[in-house]
């Protein structure tokens, strides 16, 4: 057993050697002048810095590459990403830390059983190697995912604020493009007006019409509310028109997340009838079993 984990720490170590080998960490510019000048230079102290860095960006471009080779696992995987601010390095070196971690635990436990005189063969723990691995591998993808599910909830929510934020500018004789603007500089803590804000810059720099940064936002986060919002302002040409698209939205919104509350209300009352009834249950137990038990003259 000692052999065996001493074999595996020796290729973990040469696969490290390799890879550190083929993609080297980036020079400092101190080190790249002295090279092209021919001085010599002391190797910096954070070389091992550098090369944990180094790894963590070649795990995250080749999580991203082989995700986007997957058009429906990137149309799920990116926006999450996007939208939660998660960089990929971080999400690429969780996904390879819970999936190595959990598909260790089953040699680990085969070890663990020989130890105390329990054996078995080798098809089981390489069996929960492969389980384990692949429950570890998915338990991030759906840690991500609920994450942004929350964040799409209450960006939506924000977003019909913003929206009757617009109508009311509007209304009070603003320009579409300056209450645009101004409704979303509102709130300073909220981090769907930053984004909201962000998109609308980038759409001033380039030139580029404040839906279509909108638009840009939506597809970045995978927020088809925020889609169909950009998409009616754009067809709808004037300020009159913009307006009217935008209290259409921001009441749909509203009626949108009234009915999601009513939904979460009625799923926990659904949950709460099997409780109820259970203790329903027992209490008439409790007050009918001396009666029934003085009738047919039996005692638990």
């Amino acid at each position: 057993m000692v052999a065996i984990i001493l074999m595996g720490l020796g290729i973990g170590v040469g696969l490290a050697a390799v890879v550190w080998g083929l993609f080297p960490p980036p020079l400092t510019l101190r080190a790249a002048l002295a090279r092209l000048s021919g001085e010599h230079v002391t190797a910096p102290t954070d070389v091992l810095t550098q090369g944990v860095g180094g790894a963590r960006r070649l795990c995250g471009h080749a999580f991203e590459v082989n995700v986007r080779k997957v058009p429906k696992l990137a149309d799920v995987v990116l926006p999450d990403l996007a939208i939660t601010g998660t960089p990929t390095e971080t999400f690429a070196v969780k996904v390879a830390a819970y999936g190595i971690g959990m598909a260790l635990l089953g040699p680990v436990a085969w070890a663990a059983a020989g130890a105390v005189g329990v054996h078995s063969g080798v098809e089981l723990p390489a069996l929960g190697v492969l389980v384990l691995g692949a429950l570890g591998v998915a338990t991030p993808f759906i840690d991500l995912h609920q994450a942004a599910t929350r964040r799409r909830r209450h960006f939506c929510h924000s977003l019909s604020t913003y929206a009757s934020l617009v109508s009311m500018a509007m209304a009070g004789a603003m320009g579409w493009s300056s209450a645009l603007e101004v409704a979303s500089t509102v709130s300073s803590t909220d981090w769907a007006m930053r984004e909201i804000a962000q998109s609308l810059l980038w759409a001033q720099a380039y030139r580029k019409q404040p839906w279509e940064g909108l638009e840009r936002l939506a597809v970045r986060f995978d927020i088809p509310d925020l889609t169909d919002l950009a998409r009616s302002m754009a067809q709808a040409g004037d300020g009159a028109r913009i307006r009217d698209s935008l209290e259409a939205k921001a009441h749909s919104l509203r009626l949108k997340e009234t009915s999601a509350l009513e939904d979460s209300a009625q799923a926990v009352t659904q949950k709460m009838l099997l409780p109820g009834v259970l203790l329903m249950a027992g209490y008439g137990l409790l007050i009918f079993y001396p009666a029934l038990a003085s009738f047919t003259g039996t005692h638990l």
